[in-house]
């Protein structure tokens, strides 16, 4: 059996067994509401890795392990952001929410508050906007990454990779909607997980034991490598990891993952979740971080293409069929992030918004057709933007991250904030986190889009809710 072959097999086999829970979706959804929150019918391990899938995307398998590769050691500071950020919606978000949430389809929905308050159409609105925006660019990275691993696979040309993985993961959201969503998601939660196990021991094994491991990361010879900050010093060091650091506080504010909390059951154990959510995340990232290493001390790539890491590291460390399940692995991270993205798209434009008000059948056939608009959109843009899937993600992750995660928090612990302080803070966290992803390195770029956008925005909605008054 021919590489190729195997890793046809594991991808058939993989592709058509998500095809199959679609369906199946499909046959249990009637109704927009069903299509958007699956009926709130989600059991604890279901709604922990079909959020933590749909939050982890190709960004976790291909733009950690790429961001390690280049930076070494230094990338270490990923692991405490992106964890500190799992913990914040494990413990403070996902329990409250899914207590607070009451009518609320989406999460516009519940920012915005009941309808009536002036204001109400402007929150909404921007919310759409900015989703919309933010997550077409989120989609098309993740289109791009699908590239790389047909790429990896079959040696098709970037255009046909990225059409093949769009047109798998609109599909299937396009038949089953929120249970399709969250069904796959948590079975490509479950192929993550193994995959950061696997790749790690057999790489650990390749260098005879974590010893050797160790030795060689020490023995690369790019300077600082091994060292915690690389050759960063004082202000820049800590720059250098804050921003990192910072990517934590992005979590409360995906609408993608925030969904899942909100479908779960109200009788689903959220210590049973939490605790399967906390332990996938550890396991996850601190095995693509250590993928990242042993690429770089082993296999070494050329300049510019450390985002194949992770598949350099499969083809030269496991047999053909299991190479195949790690691409399989890879298009699961992209898939249980598209779908909930796409979803979550669907649902502002045919659910927030005021133009698709009619029969629960017309609203479905809507959001059917939103999710393939969207889709196409993100392919044209997957096809004409520039590749890097670490820096793209968190262009719309720190945007989303800023704008609806402090006005969120504001809302759960303290109260409602009326409708023009809501805007101020979206307007105040989204567009600080876009500008300033624009400025150069010497403004602090990194920390100022994921960090300082997202405490100004703070500060705005504390603010409304101390001092706003909502007028009827």
């Amino acid at each position: 059996m021919t590489r190729e072959t195997a890793i046809l097999i594991a991808l058939f086999t993989y592709l058509i067994g998500v095809m199959l829970l679609g369906w199946i979706a499909h046959r249990r959804t009637q109704d927009s509401a069903g299509f958007y929150l699956g009926g709130r019918t989600l059991g604890p391990w279901v709604a922990a890795l079909a959020a933590n899938a749909s939050s982890s995307s190709a960004w976790s398998l291909v733009g950690v392990t790429g961001f390690a590769y280049l930076h070494g050691l230094a990338a270490i500071w990923v692991l405490p952001g992106v964890l500190g950020g799992f913990l914040i919606n494990w413990l403070l978000v996902a329990p409250r929410l899914r207590d607070s949430t009451g009518d609320a389809v989406t999460v516009t929905e519940f920012l915005a508050g009941p309808p009536g308050p002036r204001g109400r159409a402007l929150v909404v609105g921007f919310a759409t906007l900015l989703t919309l925006a933010s997550l077409l660019t989120y989609v098309a990275s993740q289109m791009q990454a699908a590239e790389s691993a047909f790429r990896h696979a079959f040696g098709v040309s970037p255009t046909t990779g990225v059409v093949i993985g769009a047109t798998i993961t609109v599909l299937y959201t396009l038949l089953g909607g929120y249970l399709a969503v969250s069904l796959t998601d948590t079975i490509q939660g479950v192929l993550m997980a193994a995959v950061a196990v696997l790749l790690p021991v057999a790489g650990i094994a390749h260098f005879g034991g974590f010893e050797g491991f160790v030795t060689a990361i020490e023995a690369v010879e790019t300077p600082g490598y091994a060292t915690a900050f690389g050759t960063r010093e004082g202000l820049v060091a800590a720059g250098f990891a804050l921003a990192l650091l910072g990517i934590g506080l992005g979590y409360p504010g995906q609408p993608h993952a925030l969904n899942k909390f909100m479908g779960m059951a109200p009788d689903a154990s959220m210590k049973v979740a939490r605790a399967v959510g906390i332990g996938w995340a550890v396991i996850l990232y601190i095995g693509m971080l250590a993928v990242g290493w042993t690429v770089r001390a082993a296999f070494p790539v050329a300049v510019g293409e450390h985002e194949d890491a992770l598949f350099v590291a499969s083809q030269n460390l496991l047999p053909a069929l299991v190479d195949g399940i790690v691409v399989a692995a890879v298009l699961a991270a992209i898939m249980s992030t598209v779908d909930s993205q796409l979803l979550v798209c669907a649902s502002c434009v045919t659910h927030d918004l005021p133009f698709f008000r009619g029969s629960q059948r017309g609203a479905l056939i809507a959001a059917r057709i939103t999710v393939l608009t969207i889709g196409i959109g993100a392919l044209i843009a997957a096809l004409l933007i520039e590749k890097n899937v670490f820096s793209n993600v968190l262009f719309a992750w720190a945007a989303l991250g800023s704008a609806f995660g402090p006005l969120l928090l504001v809302r759960l612990f303290c109260g409602p904030v009326p409708p023009y302080w809501a805007f101020a803070a979206m307007l105040v966290g989204g567009g600080y986190a876009i500008v300033a992803f624009y400025l150069p390195a010497i403004f602090a770029k990194g920390f100022a889009d994921r960090v300082l956008s997202w405490f100004a925005a703070l500060v705005v909605a504390w603010l409304g809710f101390r001092r706003g008054k909502i007028t009827p």
